[in-house]
């Protein structure tokens, strides 16, 4: 037995102390953490592949008094300004590098594809058939990085979007000296009114007009809705649509698809029967993804969103 006041009795007392000092310090930081607010838009707040569906593949449960909804724009300069410590955004925004944010890598695979691509109606095929030629140069040449620079110099340089498709043609090569203007119909060019469809849309339509075709400018057209009936009725020609959108959108599909490939074949394949061609994919993905302040998220040690599900749920 120890007696009181042995050497023995006063470590063993000691050690005791500082395991209890620990444990009450580790059960008060645990107590005392707060938690992590998050800026989200209405609609994926409340969409099955959104934050509900993004919470069951994860197996976690954001605190609901900590979601503020915004509009998607605000949600980034919510970040920007710390007043929340993630947020909701698309994973080729120029906001990413201009604000150095961090995008939480989707390490379960939950988020869809959204591969641009440019599609056609059959009937300009038909009459142009060296056109996918030419407007397959552009796909190659949409990265991660490179379209996520493209709108950095629209959203946060404030450059026109036209200005950049030029530079982004000249420095690539795909503007000629002159070509001969081509006899035939006009091709009816279209986009959705958002910064990074006003690039694309702008691209193919100095692209064409540079090697002869005669061109009909309709971008900034409308939403995914309007362009979609736009090109079933034949009121558009040509215009650029993502693979996610069309799968999960247009088509209904219950399935996420996070395969590339997969997910383009299957909207090719489906659009046949419509007279409407989907051309070759760019492999930039404008897909949903979550999105930290580096500081913050290096701060925390969170790299993946199973990081973040495991903070928030410790």
């Amino acid at each position: 037995m120890l007696k009181k006041g042995s050497k023995m009795y006063l470590i063993t007392s000691l050690i005791l102390l500082i395991m209890i000092v620990f444990t009450g310090c580790s059960n008060q930081s645990k107590t005392e953490q707060e938690p992590l607010s998050m800026a989200t838009s209405v609609d994926f707040l409340e969409r099955k592949d959104g934050i509900p569906g993004l919470e069951e593949k994860y197996g976690f449960k954001f605190d609901r008094d900590a979601l503020k909804t915004m509009q998607i724009g605000l949600t980034y300069q919510a970040l920007d300004s710390k007043k929340v410590d993630v947020a909701m955004g698309y994973a080729t925004d120029g906001r990413i590098s201009a604000m150095d944010l961090r995008v939480l890598e989707d390490d379960l695979g939950y988020f869809p594809v959204y591969n641009p691509t440019p599609v056609i109606r059959v009937e300009i095929l038909d009459e142009y058939p060296e056109l996918s030629q030419l407007i397959n140069k552009l796909p190659p040449l949409l990265d991660q990085s490179s379209l996520i620079e493209l709108n950095n110099r629209a959203d946060i340089e404030g450059e026109e979007p036209d200005k950049i498709a030029e530079d982004f043609l000249k420095n690539n090569g795909l503007l000629t000296e002159s070509s001969q203007e081509k006899k035939g119909v006009t091709i009816s060019v279209a986009s959705k009114p958002w910064t990074e469809q006003l690039i694309l849309g702008n691209m193919t339509v100095q692209l064409l007009k540079n090697h002869g075709y005669q061109v009909k400018d309709r971008t900034s057209l409308g939403s995914t809705a309007v362009l979609r009936s736009a090109i079933e009725t034949d009121e558009i020609d040509l215009y650029w649509e993502y693979t996610g959108t069309t799968l999960m959108t247009t088509m209904g599909s219950k399935e996420v698809v996070v395969d590339p490939e997969e997910a383009y074949n299957r909207v090719r394949e489906w659009d046949k029967k419509n007279g409407i061609i989907w051309l070759d994919y760019a492999a930039a993905n404008n897909t949903y993804c979550l999105l930290m302040k580096e500081e913050k998220a290096a701060e925390l040690g969170l790299s993946t969103i199973s990081d973040l599900a495991q903070y928030i749920n410790n």
